[in-house]
Protein backbone atom coordinates (compact mmCIF):
# COMPACT_ATOMS: atom_id res chain seq x y z
CA UNK A 1 0.00 0.00 0.00
CA UNK A 2 1.69 2.96 -1.09
CA UNK A 3 1.96 5.86 1.73
CA UNK A 4 0.16 3.92 4.36
CA UNK A 5 1.29 0.77 6.43
CA UNK A 6 -1.84 -1.79 6.95
CA UNK A 7 0.62 -3.07 10.15
CA UNK A 8 0.90 0.41 11.90
CA UNK A 9 -2.70 0.82 11.34
CA UNK A 10 -3.09 -2.84 12.89
CA UNK A 11 -1.23 -2.02 16.01
CA UNK A 12 -2.51 0.64 16.61
CA UNK A 13 -6.37 -0.48 16.24
CA UNK A 14 -6.00 -0.32 20.07
CA UNK A 15 -10.18 -0.60 20.29
CA UNK A 16 -9.77 -3.81 17.91
CA UNK A 17 -7.43 -5.57 20.20
CA UNK A 18 -9.87 -4.95 23.68
CA UNK A 19 -12.31 -5.79 21.43
CA UNK A 20 -11.20 -8.97 19.90
CA UNK A 21 -10.08 -10.20 23.43
CA UNK A 22 -13.73 -9.21 24.88
CA UNK A 23 -15.25 -11.03 22.07
CA UNK A 24 -13.17 -14.55 22.13
CA UNK A 25 -13.42 -14.46 26.16
CA UNK A 26 -16.98 -14.03 25.82
CA UNK A 27 -17.35 -16.90 23.06
CA UNK A 28 -15.55 -19.55 24.80
CA UNK A 29 -16.99 -18.98 27.99
CA UNK A 30 -20.44 -19.21 26.27
CA UNK A 31 -19.67 -22.88 24.88
CA UNK A 32 -17.89 -23.53 27.96
CA UNK A 33 -21.43 -22.78 29.57
CA UNK A 34 -23.87 -24.28 26.84
CA UNK A 35 -21.28 -27.74 27.42
CA UNK A 36 -21.90 -27.47 31.20
CA UNK A 37 -25.19 -27.00 30.74
CA UNK A 38 -25.87 -29.97 28.28
CA UNK A 39 -23.78 -32.38 30.66
CA UNK A 40 -26.08 -31.17 33.11
CA UNK A 41 -28.95 -32.10 31.12
CA UNK A 42 -27.96 -35.48 29.80
CA UNK A 43 -27.20 -36.49 34.18
CA UNK A 44 -31.06 -35.40 34.82
CA UNK A 45 -32.24 -37.62 32.65
CA UNK A 46 -29.95 -40.52 32.90
CA UNK A 47 -28.92 -40.85 36.28
CA UNK A 48 -30.77 -42.77 39.27
CA UNK A 49 -31.19 -41.86 42.92
CA UNK A 50 -30.08 -43.65 45.89
CA UNK A 51 -28.85 -44.28 49.54
CA UNK A 52 -25.00 -43.58 50.56
CA UNK A 53 -23.63 -44.51 53.74
CA UNK A 54 -20.88 -41.50 55.07
CA UNK A 55 -17.52 -42.91 55.68
CA UNK A 56 -16.27 -39.98 57.39
CA UNK A 57 -16.28 -35.70 57.16
CA UNK A 58 -13.57 -33.47 56.64
CA UNK A 59 -12.73 -30.09 56.13
CA UNK A 60 -10.41 -28.56 53.96
CA UNK A 61 -9.60 -25.33 54.85
CA UNK A 62 -8.98 -21.93 52.96
CA UNK A 63 -5.35 -21.28 52.06
CA UNK A 64 -3.60 -18.27 49.87
CA UNK A 65 -2.03 -21.24 47.58
CA UNK A 66 -4.89 -22.32 45.29
CA UNK A 67 -7.82 -23.22 47.79
CA UNK A 68 -9.56 -19.70 48.21
CA UNK A 69 -12.35 -21.08 50.15
CA UNK A 70 -13.11 -23.82 53.20
CA UNK A 71 -14.23 -27.15 51.25
CA UNK A 72 -17.02 -29.32 53.58
CA UNK A 73 -16.31 -32.83 52.31
CA UNK A 74 -18.15 -36.44 53.03
CA UNK A 75 -16.71 -39.64 51.86
CA UNK A 76 -19.50 -41.98 50.95
CA UNK A 77 -20.04 -45.33 49.60
CA UNK A 78 -23.07 -46.85 47.88
CA UNK A 79 -24.33 -49.86 46.18
CA UNK A 80 -24.75 -50.57 42.41
CA UNK A 81 -26.74 -53.43 40.63
CA UNK A 82 -24.43 -56.56 40.60
CA UNK A 83 -22.94 -56.43 43.70
CA UNK A 84 -20.73 -53.64 43.50
CA UNK A 85 -19.58 -50.51 45.02
CA UNK A 86 -18.68 -47.48 44.68
CA UNK A 87 -16.54 -45.34 47.04
CA UNK A 88 -16.44 -40.76 46.73
CA UNK A 89 -15.20 -37.58 47.94
CA UNK A 90 -17.78 -35.15 47.46
CA UNK A 91 -18.28 -31.39 49.03
CA UNK A 92 -21.53 -29.95 50.98
CA UNK A 93 -22.70 -26.86 52.73
CA UNK A 94 -21.52 -26.36 55.98
CA UNK A 95 -25.27 -26.69 56.85
CA UNK A 96 -25.75 -30.37 55.42
CA UNK A 97 -22.08 -31.18 57.07
CA UNK A 98 -22.51 -30.52 60.84
CA UNK A 99 -26.40 -32.57 59.96
CA UNK A 100 -24.60 -35.33 59.17
CA UNK A 101 -23.21 -38.08 61.22
CA UNK A 102 -20.76 -41.02 59.82
CA UNK A 103 -22.43 -44.06 59.40
CA UNK A 104 -25.89 -41.67 58.29
CA UNK A 105 -27.67 -42.33 55.29
CA UNK A 106 -27.31 -40.08 52.13
CA UNK A 107 -29.11 -39.32 49.04
CA UNK A 108 -27.10 -39.19 45.84
CA UNK A 109 -27.96 -39.86 42.36
CA UNK A 110 -25.39 -41.67 39.72
CA UNK A 111 -25.23 -42.46 36.13
CA UNK A 112 -25.93 -46.57 35.90
CA UNK A 113 -23.49 -46.08 32.42
CA UNK A 114 -21.04 -44.41 34.70
CA UNK A 115 -21.24 -45.22 38.32
CA UNK A 116 -18.13 -43.19 39.04
CA UNK A 117 -20.00 -40.13 37.75
CA UNK A 118 -22.28 -38.67 40.97
CA UNK A 119 -23.66 -35.67 42.08
CA UNK A 120 -24.72 -34.30 45.32
CA UNK A 121 -28.26 -33.76 45.44
CA UNK A 122 -27.28 -30.46 47.07
CA UNK A 123 -25.62 -29.36 44.18
CA UNK A 124 -26.66 -26.28 41.71
CA UNK A 125 -30.15 -26.15 40.08
CA UNK A 126 -29.66 -26.55 36.14
CA UNK A 127 -30.29 -23.27 34.76
CA UNK A 128 -27.18 -21.94 36.67
CA UNK A 129 -24.89 -22.92 33.25
CA UNK A 130 -27.63 -20.43 31.22
CA UNK A 131 -26.78 -17.80 33.30
CA UNK A 132 -23.60 -18.32 32.48
CA UNK A 133 -23.78 -18.75 28.79
CA UNK A 134 -25.73 -15.54 28.63
CA UNK A 135 -23.14 -13.59 30.27
CA UNK A 136 -20.66 -14.78 28.15
CA UNK A 137 -22.90 -13.67 25.27
CA UNK A 138 -23.04 -10.35 26.62
CA UNK A 139 -19.49 -10.08 26.93
CA UNK A 140 -19.00 -10.99 23.34
CA UNK A 141 -21.58 -8.79 21.93
CA UNK A 142 -19.73 -5.95 23.62
CA UNK A 143 -16.38 -7.42 22.43
CA UNK A 144 -18.15 -6.83 19.12
CA UNK A 145 -19.70 -3.40 19.38
CA UNK A 146 -15.65 -2.22 20.51
CA UNK A 147 -13.71 -3.95 18.30
CA UNK A 148 -16.32 -2.19 15.21
CA UNK A 149 -15.13 1.67 15.10
CA UNK A 150 -11.67 0.03 14.24
CA UNK A 151 -12.37 -2.18 12.29
CA UNK A 152 -14.59 -0.50 10.02
CA UNK A 153 -11.36 2.02 9.91
CA UNK A 154 -8.98 -0.67 9.14
CA UNK A 155 -11.29 -1.83 6.29
CA UNK A 156 -11.44 1.66 4.76
CA UNK A 157 -7.43 2.16 4.99
CA UNK A 158 -7.05 -1.33 2.86
CA UNK A 159 -9.82 -0.23 0.61
CA UNK A 160 -9.15 3.64 -0.14
CA UNK A 161 -5.15 2.14 -0.49
CA UNK A 162 -6.24 0.47 -3.10
CA UNK A 163 -8.55 2.19 -5.05
CA UNK A 164 -8.61 5.46 -3.60
CA UNK A 165 -8.87 8.87 -4.77
CA UNK A 166 -5.42 11.19 -4.38
CA UNK A 167 -5.65 14.35 -3.10
CA UNK A 168 -3.82 16.91 -1.14
CA UNK A 169 -4.46 17.45 2.29
CA UNK A 170 -3.16 20.58 4.57
CA UNK A 171 -2.50 19.71 8.35
CA UNK A 172 -4.87 22.26 10.18
CA UNK A 173 -3.99 20.65 14.49
CA UNK A 174 -2.15 18.31 15.84
CA UNK A 175 -2.94 17.11 18.97
CA UNK A 176 -2.14 14.57 21.51
CA UNK A 177 -4.56 11.75 22.25
CA UNK A 178 -5.79 9.74 25.78
CA UNK A 179 -4.27 6.47 23.90
CA UNK A 180 -1.14 5.19 25.00
CA UNK A 181 0.56 2.30 23.39
CA UNK A 182 3.09 0.55 25.52
CA UNK A 183 3.46 3.71 27.67
CA UNK A 184 3.58 5.96 25.11
CA UNK A 185 0.77 8.55 24.38
CA UNK A 186 -0.14 8.56 20.78
CA UNK A 187 -1.10 11.50 18.53
CA UNK A 188 -3.36 12.55 15.94
CA UNK A 189 -4.07 15.63 12.93
CA UNK A 190 -6.57 17.27 11.31
CA UNK A 191 -6.63 17.93 7.75
CA UNK A 192 -8.62 19.69 5.08
CA UNK A 193 -8.69 18.64 1.17
CA UNK A 194 -10.90 19.38 -1.61
CA UNK A 195 -12.67 16.34 -3.73
CA UNK A 196 -13.29 15.76 -6.87
CA UNK A 197 -15.44 18.38 -7.18
CA UNK A 198 -14.15 20.88 -5.43
CA UNK A 199 -15.84 20.99 -2.03
CA UNK A 200 -13.73 21.24 1.26
CA UNK A 201 -13.60 17.89 2.91
CA UNK A 202 -12.57 17.46 6.41
CA UNK A 203 -10.81 13.93 7.82
CA UNK A 204 -8.84 13.08 11.16
CA UNK A 205 -5.66 11.25 10.70
CA UNK A 206 -5.26 7.27 12.71
CA UNK A 207 -2.86 7.36 15.26
CA UNK A 208 0.52 8.86 14.92
CA UNK A 209 3.86 7.91 16.93
CA UNK A 210 5.78 10.84 19.15
CA UNK A 211 7.73 10.89 16.15
CA UNK A 212 5.47 11.27 13.33
CA UNK A 213 3.34 13.44 14.93
CA UNK A 214 6.59 15.99 15.13
CA UNK A 215 7.11 15.72 11.27
CA UNK A 216 3.70 18.09 10.99
CA UNK A 217 2.69 21.63 11.57
CA UNK A 218 -0.38 23.01 10.76
CA UNK A 219 -0.11 24.38 6.98
CA UNK A 220 1.84 21.77 6.29
CA UNK A 221 0.20 19.41 3.29
CA UNK A 222 -0.02 15.56 2.57
CA UNK A 223 -1.29 13.10 0.85
CA UNK A 224 -4.95 12.16 0.91
CA UNK A 225 -6.84 9.34 -0.29
CA UNK A 226 -10.75 9.37 -0.38
CA UNK A 227 -13.80 7.29 -1.63
CA UNK A 228 -15.35 8.68 -5.37
CA UNK A 229 -18.98 8.60 -4.08
CA UNK A 230 -18.61 9.37 -0.53
CA UNK A 231 -15.43 11.74 0.08
CA UNK A 232 -16.15 12.36 3.32
CA UNK A 233 -14.70 8.67 3.76
CA UNK A 234 -10.89 9.33 3.63
CA UNK A 235 -7.54 8.59 4.72
CA UNK A 236 -4.50 10.60 5.85
CA UNK A 237 -1.81 9.21 3.48
CA UNK A 238 0.63 11.67 4.98
CA UNK A 239 4.37 11.88 2.59
CA UNK A 240 3.49 9.27 -0.10
CA UNK A 241 6.32 6.63 -0.65
CA UNK A 242 7.23 6.56 3.10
Amino acid sequence: MAGVSLFKTLRRSVLLWVGALFLTAGTVGTFIALQEWRTRQHFERESVRTDATILNKSIEKATRDGNPRTKYQVTYRFAVPGGGTVEQVGEVSVDEWEGLDEGSSFPVRYLPSDPTTTHLDYRDAWWLPLIFAGGGMLFALIGALVASSDLRHVLLVIRLSRGGLPAEGTVQKVWPTSTRINRVTQWRLSYAFRDHMGRTRQGESGLLSPDEAAEWRAGDTGAVRFDRERPQRNIWIGRAGT
